[in-house]
Parts: structure tokens; C-alpha cells; sequence
């Protein structure tokens, strides 16, 4: 008895996560857009995806296969920083808090909506875009050295 009333004395409520994952995502998103250029953001999105989508094929989704996907990416987070592997660190950052917030439920929903955003807006056509627009000005400013 006393353990639970110090274990809830402790424990972060739901609503607290909520509102600090809503404040997080926005700001990983943000960094990673300032960070990276469209290519690498692909590359971020893409292993987001990847991840997530395994999380969910490994782990289920109930609330407690979500907290040990979570627990299992945290590792894998980890290893990234070790690592230094920005865009996989990113990647890791952005599915542990996709997670979460999948576990718990409608207060976290504007994380996950951030993240679905970011990963929509930074998909592989992106990149590819960004990639011939960049052809494209360097064209242009070598035909200009050229005249």
C-alpha cells in the first residue's frame, strides 16, 4: 500500500507526458528540418516508417506491447547517440515519442499528428525534387560562369 501511494507520488500522470510530448515533437521536427538537408530528412523519414511499422508488427499494439517497443527503441536510441548516428538518432526520437503517445491516446494526439506531417512532407519525392532543383540552379550558374 504504501509503495503504490509513493509510486503514484513518483509517477508522472498521462497528461503530463501528453503535454510534454505535444511540446517535444514540434521541436524535434523543427531541429531535424534545420539540421538536415531534404535528402538526409528522407533518409529520417524513411527509417521512421520502417521502425514504426515494425514496432507495431513485433510488439502489437495494446498498451503494453507499445511500452515495451518503447523500452526496446529507447536501446536502440542508445546505440545511436553512441554512434553518432544523427540521422538514426532523429529517427529513434521520433518513433519513442510516436509510441508514447500511441499508448497514451487522444491528449497526444497532436505529437503524432506532427510526426504523420513531418514524415508525409519528407518522403523520397522530396528528396528527389529538392535533388533536380539543386541540378538545376547549379546548371544555371555554371551557364553564367560560362558567358
Amino acid at each position: 500500500m504504501i509503495f503504490e501511494w509513493l509510486k503514484g507520488l513518483f509517477a508522472r500522470s498521462d497528461e503530463a507526458w501528453a503535454r510534454q510530448l505535444n511540446r517535444d515533437a514540434p521541436l524535434i521536427v523543427e531541429h531535424a528540418e534545420r539540421m538536415f538537408k531534404p535528402p538526409r530528412l528522407a533518409e529520417v523519414t524513411a527509417a521512421f516508417a520502417e521502425h514504426l511499422a515494425r514496432a507495431h508488427q513485433m510488439f502489437g499494439q495494446a498498451s503494453i506491447d507499445l511500452r515495451r517497443a518503447e523500452d526496446e527503441y529507447r536501446k536502440l536510441h542508445r546505440e545511436a547517440r553512441r554512434r553518432n548516428a544523427q540521422t538514426d538518432l532523429t529517427a529513434m526520437t521520433l518513433v519513442i515519442i510516436h509510441l508514447r503517445s500511441e499508448r497514451i491516446g487522444v491528449a497526444a494526439a497532436p505529437a503524432r499528428a506532427v510526426i504523420d506531417q513531418f514524415a508525409a512532407r519528407w518522403g523520397p519525392e522530396e528528396a528527389a525534387r529538392w535533388e533536380e532543383e539543386q541540378k538545376a540552379l547549379l546548371a544555371e550558374i555554371e551557364k553564367e560562369e560560362g558567358r
